[in-house]
Parts: C-alpha cells; structure tokens; sequence
C-alpha cells in the first residue's frame, strides 16, 4: 500500500489490526519516505531506524501472538527533540547536547511506547525551543512542505512539517507560547495545547515551566484526541502534573454542534492581522454557524497586556533555567537564544509579581466568559501565514511585524491562562500556505476543543485533502 502516509491513525490502527498491514511493513513504509524526503526538509533531528525496526518486529510478533495494544499499536511517531527517549539521541535543539543519549523516557514518550507506538526519531526543535521558526543555527532549518523555502514554525517545526510531510503520522510537541499550534498552523495539520498539567513535563526540557505544556500534532483533530487519551494522566514525579477527573477525549468527536456557543472577539488584535488570517477566522465561523453553533461577541482580556505578561513570566523562567549555563557556554548558544536569555536577565521582581497579578487577573477574567455561557472561542493562530527563512519582519496588511510577534501573538492566552486550545487548518492562503484557526476551551475541556476543531475542519478542509503538491508519491 503505497499510500498508508495519506491515512490517518484510525485507519492505520484497523490496517494493522484486520493484519492487512504489519507493524514491521507500516514502519519500513514511513522510514523509506524520511529517508527520501527529510534530507531537503530537515524535519528529524535523529533517525532511529534500527531501534524502530526492531520494536516494529517485536510489536509484529505480538500481534502474531493475539496481543493488540490498541489503536497505536505499530504507529510511528516522532517525538520533539526537547523530550528524552532512552537510548536515542535527544540534542534539545543545541550544539552543548550534541551527543546527548538519555538513559531513561520521558514520562510522555513511557506512554506512548506502552500503547505501541514506534518511536522513529526526533523532530528538530529550535534551540532549546525558544522561537517560532525551527531555524536552528546548529541543525540547519526546518523546511515547510507547502513552500519549502518558508518556515515550518516554531518551536515544534521538525514536527508540524514532519507530520504534513507524511513522514510519521504523529508526533509530540511542547508549547510556551504556541509551539504546537504554531507549527500546525504554518504546516496545514492540527496541533493540541492541553491543560497545564494534563501531560507530564518530566522528561522534556523545561523553557518555563508554569508556561509549558507537551501536547500532540497530527493529521486530524481525531488523531489529537485519540494521542491525547494515551498521553493524559497524572505524575506524582512531575510537580507540575495535577489531577482530573477521568475524560473521554474521543467519545465526543462526532457529537453535533447544535447548541454550541462560540465567542469571537474582532477588535482583538495584538498584532495588525493579514486578511488571509481574518479570512480563515470568517470561513471558521460561517461554518460554525452552518453546522448549528451559536456565534455571539464577546470580549477578550486586552491583547497588550497579555502579551506582555506572558512574555515576563516566559523571560523571568527562561533565565532561571538558563542562567548558570550560558554563563558557562555562552559561545555555544546560538545569537537569537542569546539574545533573548541577554535580555531574560533584565526582567526584575517588580516586573515579574505584576505579570503573574496579570496572569491571574487575565485567567479570571476568561473564566467568567464561560461562565456566562460561552463555550469556547475562536481567534486566529497566527497573524499571518508561514514567513520566509530568514525573514525578520513580514506584511500584515500595510504594516510589517516583527516574525516572532506575527507568529505567537494570538498563542499566548492560552498559554497564560493554561487552558486548552486546538489549532485547525482551514485551506491554503492565495500564496499557497496553509491558514488556521484556534479554538480556546476552559480548563479541563479538552474535549469541547476538539469536538468543535473536528467539525470544523472536516467542513471546511478535511485532512484526506491536505497533501502538499510537490514532495511527489513514488516512496513505495
């Protein structure tokens, strides 16, 4: 079968299952294609070929044997190169863990191997997964498979384009300040932010801490949701890790919208917003409607003070994280991390009590929008589609921004506010990249997120549709 990588999980899990297609045959099919295409995108960092053959045997035998894990059972995956896998090397996207070979998994990737699925390799990352555009000056930059000389996204770009390549159906990705989403939405697939604290961080990299979350990119909403049911679940290791009741992220995919109340907040602008971004917010809403939702005005918290807060806290934490290992191998790190760690350590108490008093404030004020009756919320991914490598400002509109501002602009609430959030593709801009929507949720309602994101993207661009033209079939 010469097509398994235009398949979803659900149908890769019944191939696998009805023994149409083995573990073993569906891991050499997608480690032939990374290695056809990965040399010119840049998606992986490291290819595990050998342990995934040898796991993809070992997971054949057991079929052959009666066992099945269930619906991962055999799937590749990658795994974002920020997060530890025993025995694979794992580099945090910098040249100072170049060699770095973890003895043990992340608690995430534990998961994931307990359900079956087949670690391929690490998706690239940007340095220590501060930025929006997997440019890594130590790995070279990742390519976007639509338009190979525009950025992936970041920080999760090895990921979102190893995804919407067809080089692995899945893959995880951590997000601060919209490194999921960002990457789903630059590449055209479907990127998921849990709840703070829904997946473990042990394991991963921390960026900052109260701000991160690892979550998973895939082809579809359905494919989040049902990734989302292996990855969930307490850590009493992680302090991070908090407990909720028992969910159900896939029971619920196929429930209409009928009754579903949506906000959208127009005048929310933290960045001037190009009309293909304004236009992909419409289309998502007219859908909506169609489909039953109700869609009413609200009012978001102000976008510059979100900005602003969840940048303190991200710069306060970063240069916690970082502070006694720059200071020792500050040649080692690439000029934009620099930079950024540079002006980290300008942040002051002052500043820092008031962005959490902020956060606070910001997350109560969000809260009471539920409350009154809205279920969730659309706004933009990102500003504008994926930039070109290297670009330091893009067009929004008549005004030029700045990449790392047009990008995460609209990410950074559900980051402060560590609620759940999805982004959608919604088709290909004029300029041949893909455009997105996201959609917000309170806390502990992964499950409205990605009911509503899997009505919405199967009407307005369904995931068997989505292929980019140029990265050719003739892998298999």
């Amino acid at each position: 079968m010469s097509q398994l990588h235009r398949m979803g999980v659900a149908d890769l899990a019944r191939l696998v299952s009805s023994r149409q297609v083995s573990p073993t045959e569906l891991v050499e099919h997608f480690l032939r294609r990374i290695e056809r295409l990965d040399p010119h995108l840049n998606a992986f960092t490291t290819v595990a070929r050998e342990q995934a053959l040898a796991t993809a045997r070992s997971l054949t035998d057991e079929l052959a044997r009666g066992r099945w894990r269930g619906p991962l059972h055999g799937i590749p995956v990658g795994i974002k190169d920020i997060t530890d896998t025993a025995g694979i090397r794992t580099t945090y996207g910098s040249r100072l863990f170049a060699s770095h070979v973890p003895a043990t998994d992340a608690e995430p990737v534990s998961r994931l191997r307990a359900a079956g699925a087949v670690v391929v390799g690490k998706t690239a990352t940007h340095e220590f997964a501060f930025g929006t555009t997997t440019s890594n000056p130590h790995f070279g930059p990742t390519r976007n498979p639509w338009r190979t000389d525009h950025v992936p996204g970041g920080s999760s770009g090895g990921a979102g384009a190893a995804v919407a390549a067809g080089l692995v159906p899945l893959s995880t990705g951590s997000d601060t300040g919209g490194s999921i989403r960002i990457p789903a939405a630059a590449c055209g697939c479907v990127g998921l932010k849990p709840t703070h604290g829904r997946v473990s961080l042990r394991g991963t990299y921390p960026l900052a801490p109260s701000l991160d979350h690892v979550g998973p990119l895939g082809k579809s909403t359905a494919d989040c949701a049902l990734v989302l049911q292996e990855l969930a679940g307490f850590d009493p290791a992680d302090p991070w890790s908090r407990r909720f009741p028992g969910s159900d992220f896939l029971g619920g995919l196929e429930v209409p919208l009928r009754g579903v109340r949506l906000g959208v907040d127009r005048s929310h602008r933290p960045v001037p917003v190009a009309n293909d971004a304004l236009a992909a917010l419409d289309r998502a809403l007219t859908a909506a409607c169609d489909l039953g939702a109700e869609v009413v005005e609200v009012s978001l918290p102000d976008a510059g003070e979100i900005t602003l807060a969840a940048s303190v806290i991200l710069l306060a934490e970063s240069h916690a994280q970082h502070r006694d290992q720059i200071a020792a191998h500050r040649a080692e790190y690439g000029a934009d991390v620099r930079a950024q760690l540079d002006a980290s350590a300008a942040v002051d108490a002052r500043s820092l009590v008031h962005a959490l008093h902020t956060r606070e404030r910001v997350t109560r004020e969000v809260e009471r929008l539920f409350e009154a009756g809205i279920d969730g919320f659309l706004t933009p991914t990102m500003a504008v589609t994926a930039p070109r490598i290297g670009a330091t400002t893009v067009s929004a509109g008549e005004a030029s921004v700045p990449v790392g501002l047009a990008m995460a602009s609209f990410t950074l609430l559900a980051d402060l506010t560590r609620m759940p959030a999805v982004a959608i593709p919604t088709g290909l801009a004029p300029d041949g990249l893909p455009t997105s929507v996201q959609i917000t949720g309170p806390a502990a309602d992964e499950a409205l997120v990605l009911r509503v994101g899997h009505a919405l993207e199967n009407a307005i661009w369904p995931a068997k549709l989505r292929h980019p033209r140029d990265l050719g079939e003739d892998d298999d």
